[in-house]
């Protein structure tokens, strides 16, 4: 079966392939369009924490199941999420709760479980609510 591969890999190379030449600069317009694919928007990434905030979880748990969707924007800048959720528990979109000492986890209160609905249901500009949560 492996000749077979490396035999039909090889006829690849000689006929269809070989006439196949990117430039870099096509090369780098994919890989942005790629990129521009993957990255999830800011909305997105509100409606997953607040899906995921259904149940009670740390920020840690929260980065970790965010990772876990794909979304990456956290990776190195935890302290953006930990004030994120400072913003919704501020005003009024999590309950938090101390369970030992050194450990804090959040969880959507009433107005934020109303909120997750507005954020799922598709008639609702996203956009409207994510201005409405982060800038006020």
């Amino acid at each position: 079966m492996e000749d077979r591969l490396k035999n039909f890999k090889k006829a690849m190379k000689t006929t269809v392939l070989q006439e196949l030449a990117f430039t870099e600069e096509h090369k780098n317009k994919i890989k942005r369009k790629i990129s521009q694919l993957s990255t999830p928007s800011e909305d997105d990434v509100l409606l997953a924490i607040f899906q995921l905030l259904k149940e009670k979880r740390t920020g840690f748990e929260l980065s970790r199941l965010l990772r876990a969707r794909g979304i990456e924007k956290f990776e190195n800048e935890e302290g953006f999420l930990y004030m994120s959720l400072h913003k919704f528990e501020h005003k009024g979109y999590l309950h938090t709760y101390w369970d030992e000492p050194d450990v804090k986890y959040y969880q959507l209160s009433t107005k934020g479980l109303k909120f997750l609905k507005y954020l799922e249901y598709e008639g609702y500009s996203k956009a409207y609510f994510l201005k409405e949560i982060l800038e006020r």
